[in-house]
C-alpha cells in the first residue's frame, strides 16, 4: 500500500530527472537494495542509457542485449541473479567504469503503455542480507508498470525524430 501511495505522488512530478530519482530511491528502499538504476531504451541507437544511476556520476550506456540490463531490454524478461560475477550474461565493464562492486541484481523491463515495446529497465543492485526474493521482483514489476506509460514519452521514437 505504501508503494501505491508513493507512486501516486510520483505521477504528478513534472521534472524528468527528479521523477526518476524518486523512482530509484523508492525501488532501492523498498527492496533493501544498495542502489538502483533506471535505463531508457534508445531503439534508434540500439542501446540503453542510464537516466538515473544512484550515486554514480557518469552516464552508463549499454548495447541492447549486452549485460543483464541489456538482456532484459532485448527479451522483455525479468532477470534475478544472486551472484552477478557467476552469471555469464553479467558485464563487469560497468563495475570497472564506476568502481562499484555488484553482488546481486534484479533487472525488470519497463513496458510501453500498449505492452508492445520495452521502453526501459529498472535494475536494483546488492540487496542487503542476500539475494532478491520473489516479493522484491513483484514490487519492482508493479513500480515498472506505473512508470512505463510515463517513461515511454521520454524515449527516442523510432525513425530518429527527437
Amino acid at each position: 500500500m505504501l508503494v501505491m501511495v508513493t507512486l501516486g505522488h510520483l505521477a504528478v512530478e513534472h521534472d524528468r530527472h527528479a521523477y526518476l530519482e524518486r523512482v530509484t530511491d523508492l525501488c532501492a528502499h523498498a527492496t533493501d537494495a544498495d542502489r538502483c538504476t533506471v535505463y531508457i531504451v534508445d531503439h534508434d541507437q540500439g542501446e540503453l542509457r542510464s537516466a538515473v544511476a544512484q550515486r554514480i556520476g557518469v552516464e552508463i550506456r549499454l548495447p541492447i542485449g549486452r549485460g543483464l540490463a541489456g538482456q532484459v531490454a532485448a527479451t522483455g524478461e525479468t532477470i534475478n541473479v544472486p551472484q552477478a560475477y557467476a552469471d555469464p550474461r553479467f558485464d563487469p565493464a560497468v563495475d570497472r567504469m564506476t568502481g562499484y562492486r555488484t553482488s546481486n541484481i534484479l533487472a525488470v523491463p519497463v513496458w510501453s503503455a500498449d505492452g508492445r515495446n520495452v521502453v526501459g529497465v529498472i535494475q536494483v543492485l546488492n540487496k542487503g542480507g542476500g539475494a532478491f526474493e520473489r516479493h522484491d521482483q513483484i514490487l519492482i514489476e508493479r513500480i515498472a508498470e506505473a512508470v512505463g506509460p510515463v517513461l515511454e514519452h521520454w524515449t527516442l521514437p523510432r525513425g530518429g525524430a527527437r
